[in-house]
C-alpha cells in the first residue's frame, strides 16, 4: 500500500529593507497620485556574484552547477521582460544588514548568512532597499546554509535553479503570486515530492511573465483589465474587498494567464494580457495559498491576514457575457460584486498525487491519466459531477471520485483526470462545485511544462 502523508513545503519570503509601501502583484508601483517606482530605474542591473558561488558550502551537493543555475535563472527573467543584467564578481560573502545597504547587488551561498534566516527554514531570502522615491537601489539574495540544495534533482534537496529563479523575481520587485503553478507562489517543492524532481519552478509561468512585464515592459500590443471588487451582503451593505484574488484564464483553453490581489480600496489591475477573450474570476484567499502569504508586512498589505470580507467565488460578466474581450494597447474596466453572505463553505487546503498531499502545483504530462487528491473543508460534500476543469483538454472521470484516508485534519477525496496529448504548456485549474451552486477554483493547480 502506498504511504499517504502530508509533505512539508517551506515558504520563500522576501526581506524588504525599507518601509516604502509595496503594491499588489501588478499594482505595486501605482498609488492614488499616479505611478511611482517600486522597481529598478537603472539599467542594466549590475549583479555581483559572490566568490562563495565558486566554492559552495557543504549544504550544496558536491558537483552542483551553482553558477550555471544562477545564470539560467537570470536569463529566464531577462527574456521575459525588458530587463538586462550585468555580471560582476565580489569577495563579499554576506548580504547587507536590514538598515545599511552597500549598493552591491550580491548573490551569495555563503554559510556566513545563517543569521539572516534565524529560526526560519526558507530556502532563500531577498533583501531589497529603496530610495525616498521608491526606486529599488539594492537587492541581495542569500541561500539558506541550513537546508540542502542540488542541481540534479536529488531527493530531500531544493533545486538551485528554482530557488534562484524565485528570488530573482523578488530582486526585480515582484511579490508572491496566489497562482499555485507560478514560480512566484510562496512555496517551493523539495526534490522527491510526489516521487519526482522539483524542476517546474525553474520556468516562468504566464503569471510570472505578466508580473515582470507590468514592471519593466514591454507591454506594447498587450492590454489590461482593471476594476474594483465589492462584497455585498443580505442586509444590502457593501464593502470593498481587501486581499481578494482576481485572476484571468484564457476563455478558449482554460489556461491561467495572470492574477492580482486587491488592495484595501478593492482595486485590482492585471496588465500585460495578450489580446483575446478571458474569463475573470474573483475568490477569497483561503486555500493552499492564504492572504497573509502574499506580501511583506509593510505598505499596502499591512495588516492583511485574511481576505476581508470573505466571499464566495464569482465569475465576472460584462454585457451578460462571461467572456471578457481584451484589445491591444487598451485597458478594460471590469468592476464586479461578490457575495459575503453566506460565507464560503468549500475550502480546499491541500492537493496531491502519488500518495502525498502538499500546497504546490501538480506536475503533469500530456497524454496521461493521473489520480489527484484534494483535501479541505467541504470537499467530501462535492458531488462527483461537481469536479471539473475549465479546460477542454483536461477531463475528470466522475466515476472515480473516492473518499480517502490520510493523516490530515480535513476530508480528502481522490479522482482521476486525463490530460489530452495536445494540451499546451501552462497552468490549469481544478473547479469544485457544491450542490447549492457554490464553487471554488484551485487556481493553477495543474502545471504542464514543456521542458520537464
Amino acid at each position: 500500500m502506498t504511504a499517504r502523508r502530508i509533505s512539508a513545503i517551506l515558504c520563500l519570503l522576501a526581506f524588504l529593507g525599507a518601509t516604502v509601501p509595496v503594491r499588489a502583484y501588478t499594482l505595486r508601483y501605482r498609488d492614488a497620485s499616479g505611478i511611482v517606482a517600486r522597481r529598478w530605474l537603472t539599467r542594466p542591473i549590475i549583479i555581483a556574484f559572490s566568490t562563495s558561488l565558486n566554492s559552495p558550502p557543504s549544504n550544496i551537493k558536491e558537483g552542483s552547477d551553482v553558477i550555471g543555475a544562477l545564470r539560467r535563472a537570470l536569463h529566464h527573467w531577462a527574456v521575459a521582460a525588458d530587463v538586462q543584467f550585468f555580471e560582476t564578481t565580489s569577495s563579499v560573502q554576506t548580504i547587507s544588514s536590514q538598515h545599511a545597504g552597500d549598493r552591491i547587488n550580491l548573490i551569495t551561498v555563503s554559510s556566513d548568512n545563517a543569521a539572516a534566516f534565524g529560526s526560519y527554514e526558507n530556502p532563500g531570502r531577498t533583501r531589497v532597499f529603496y530610495d525616498s522615491g521608491g526606486a529599488i537601489t539594492e537587492a541581495d539574495i542569500a541561500l539558506n546554509p541550513n537546508v540542502s540544495f542540488s542541481s540534479d534533482g536529488t531527493p530531500g534537496t531544493y533545486d538551485l535553479e528554482s530557488t534562484f529563479t524565485h528570488e530573482v523575481g523578488h530582486l526585480l520587485g515582484l511579490e508572491h503570486s496566489a497562482i499555485l503553478g507560478a514560480t512566484m507562489q510562496p512555496r517551493q517543492a523539495m526534490n522527491g515530492l510526489f516521487g519526482l524532481p522539483a524542476f517546474t519552478q525553474r520556468s516562468l509561468s504566464e503569471d510570472d511573465i505578466a508580473g515582470a512585464r507590468s514592471l519593466y515592459g514591454s507591454r506594447a500590443g498587450s492590454g489590461s483589465i482593471f476594476g474594483r471588487l465589492v462584497a455585498s451582503s443580505i442586509g444590502g451593505q457593501s464593502q470593498r474587498v481587501f486581499g481578494g484574488h482576481v485572476f484571468a484564464e484564457d476563455a478558449l483553453t482554460g489556461r491561467v494567464i495572470a492574477g492580482n490581489v486587491t488592495l484595501p480600496s478593492g482595486d485590482y489591475r492585471i496588465d500585460a494580457l495578450e489580446p483575446g477573450n478571458y474569463r475573470v474570476i474573483g475568490q477569497s484567499l483561503d486555500g493552499p495559498v492564504e492572504a497573509d502569504e502574499i506580501a511583506s508586512a509593510n505598505g499596502s498589505y499591512s495588516g492583511l491576514l485574511d481576505t476581508s470580507p470573505p466571499f464566495r467565488s464569482r465569475v465576472a460578466s460584462r454585457s451578460s457575457s462571461q467572456s471578457i474581450a481584451v484589445t491591444a494597447d487598451a485597458a478594460t474596466s471590469l468592476g464586479f460584486f461578490v457575495s459575503s453572505n453566506p460565507a464560503p463553505a468549500i475550502k480546499p487546503r491541500l492537493l496531491g498525487m502519488n500518495g502525498e498531499l502538499s500546497t504546490v502545483a501538480l506536475p503533469l504530462k500530456p497524454g496521461k491519466t493521473f489520480t489527484i487528491y484534494v483535501a479541505g473543508e467541504g470537499v467530501d460534500e462535492i458531488p462527483a459531477a461537481g469536479i471539473s476543469s475549465t479546460s477542454p483538454f483536461i477531463q475528470v472521470n466522475s466515476d472515480t471520485v473516492t473518499n480517502e484516508e490520510f493523516d490530515a485534519p480535513y476530508p480528502v477525496i481522490s479522482f482521476q483526470i486525463t490530460v489530452a496529448r495536445e494540451t499546451m504548456p501552462g497552468e490549469y485549474s481544478i473547479v469544485l462545485q457544491s450542490g447549492d451552486g457554490e464553487f471554488v477554483y484551485l487556481v493553477g493547480a495543474l502545471t504542464i511544462d514543456a521542458d520537464y
